[in-house]
């Protein structure tokens, strides 16, 4: 897994994923998250790679209505790589998506959409 760099107006944070090449070759694949939920705290997000689970690639909380710009920080690897978002007072959803097609990753009360 190589460093990546998590980065909002107001926070960042360091962790590691293997992402696929993507339209920006020799960029790194960046993303935003965005908490479209009503009520609900992101208090994770993790990814599955090599039979594991993640450690939780955010140190911060993201409230409804707050975003994260996420950078992978390679432009290397699998496209399909499944993910979960823990929830404050909730169990970890999981989720599986193509992040060579995503720009904006929008979590939910239920489920989740990108475009």
């Amino acid at each position: 897994m190589r460093k990546m760099l998590l980065g909002a107006a107001l926070i960042g944070a360091v962790a590691g994923l293997l992402a696929t090449p993507s339209a920006w070759a020799g960029d790194t694949y960046k993303f935003n998250l965005h908490n479209k939920s009503s009520e609900y705290t992101i208090i994770g997000f993790y990814t599955y790679e090599d039979g594991k689970w993640s450690k939780n690639w955010i140190n911060f909380t993201l409230k409804p209505g707050e975003e994260a710009e996420m950078d992978w920080g390679s432009d290397e690897g699998n496209c399909v790589v499944p993910f979960k978002v823990g929830w404050q007072g909730y169990e970890a959803e999981k989720f599986s998506v193509d992040f060579c097609k995503v720009h904006n990753l929008y979590m939910k009360d239920q489920g989740f959409s990108f475009d």
